[in-house]
């Protein structure tokens, strides 16, 4: 090799090293974690439904912090106990909670709602992530989610037997 070939094979190596550097990077970057706490965040609204039947409505509302930490209020509209004739029932509340978000946005929600009533019961629902946006920096922001009750509800604002399926929507930003 002369020496013009010796100066070149130098800046030619560490330019190939370095984009191979950047290609290991970029295959790093897509096997991290883009579901975090924080791809939950903001005003979210709730569909319920009942099931097995559909006989019990309910919607609401729950603010999710990006860190693990929810609340929420919501409105069940369901059958009044014992009614012949096919009375409703409408029947508010209060929820608070924390949540987990696996790196596959899947994840759990633990939360204690309060009937208006003063009645007490604690959930845990499993949920997936639907729908999200990516984030400048690439992880995702969750904007629909769809849960489903682990334990079935106990006699209060809805029958007693019946668990609970939601479809969460991210509102805009206020």
């Amino acid at each position: 090799m002369n020496k013009t070939t010796r100066r070149l094979c130098i800046p030619v190596a560490i330019l190939l090293a370095s984009f191979l550097g950047v290609s290991a990077a970029n295959a790093e970057d897509h096997s991290s974690c883009r579901y975090t706490l924080a791809s939950l965040q903001g005003k979210y609204a709730i569909v319920v439904t009942y099931l097995p039947t559909f006989a019990a409505m309910a919607i609401g509302t729950r603010s999710y912090d990006g860190a693990g930490n929810m609340t929420g209020t919501f409105i069940v509209n369901g059958p009044t106990a014992g009614s012949t004739t096919g009375a409703r029932t409408i029947t508010k509340g209060t929820q608070v909670g924390t949540y987990t978000v696996n790196c596959d946005g899947t994840g759990v929600i633990t939360r204690t709602v309060t009937l208006a009533t003063g009645q007490v019961e604690t959930f845990v629902d499993d949920f997936v992530t639907t729908a999200a946006v990516p984030t400048w920096s690439g992880a995702m922001i969750a904007t629909t989610i769809t849960d489903v009750a682990e334990n079935p509800t106990t006699a209060g604002a809805a029958p007693a037997g019946l668990y609970q399926t939601r479809v969460q929507t991210r509102l805009p930003n206020q």
